[in-house]
């Protein structure tokens, strides 16, 4: 669901806090019952750091757990926006991001390389202060991590290991899984009738390849 946005609010992002006070305006429209659910936006900027849009990706801590990168990059993809910024509340108003925060931004990260969209920043916020992934550091961490590494990403690595290394063994079949994987992928976005100019752009795939899926 998309955030109706004040004049106000559509400002140029200078920093973390920029987007925390918008986002702790946002957060107090809500009803007391509202404010102590789990909230997941996205914000989307353009390349001069404007924001285009916010969207509320998922409400409930249980939905947290379950945020498909297709449906958080949707709206990016159709705003054309260039980067995001991923946002979302803890009630309990303890902002120290968990195990599994980290492991979310490291795999929209990862997405958002692939849709060429990148993800600049991650906030937990709640209604007295907040946590930025990138002042903290910990953004730079999940930026060099492999967990959730692209498949083109692999297949790349796989033939500089075997130029470099001269080795064959695996080789092939580490290619062949990288592609499978690209293949996966592409047929996701095809279902999310995503353009096919963009698949072909993000994947590698021809255009007649996407067609065939």
């Amino acid at each position: 669901m998309e955030v109706k946005l004040s004049k106000q609010q559509k400002v140029t992002v200078n920093s973390a806090e920029d987007i925390y006070l918008i986002m702790r305006q946002i957060l107090r429209r809500e009803n007391k019952i509202g404010q102590g659910q789990e909230h997941f936006w996205m914000v989307g900027l353009n390349q001069a750091n404007k924001i285009l849009y916010i969207e509320l990706v998922a409400l409930g801590s249980s939905n947290m757990a379950n945020i498909n990168p297709r449906e958080a990059f949707r709206m990016a993809i159709y705003k054309l926006a260039v980067q995001v910024i991923m946002v979302h509340n803890h009630p309990g108003g303890n902002v120290t991001p968990s195990i599994e925060d980290q492991d979310l931004t490291d795999h929209f990260i990862q997405a958002g390389k692939f849709l060429k969209v990148e993800v600049i920043d991650h906030l937990i916020i709640s209604d007295e202060t907040y946590h930025s992934f990138v002042d903290s550091g910990i953004f730079k961490k999940l930026q060099a991590s492999e967990r959730w590494i692209l498949p083109y990403k692999l297949k790349e690595r796989y033939r500089n290991e075997g130029k470099t290394e001269g080795k064959e063994e695996g080789l092939k079949e580490g290619i062949q899984f990288a592609e499978k994987k690209v293949i996966e992928i592409a047929k996701a976005m095809k279902q999310e009738e995503i353009s096919i100019k963009i698949i072909a752009k993000t994947s590698g795939l021809s255009i007649e390849e996407i067609k065939k899926l």
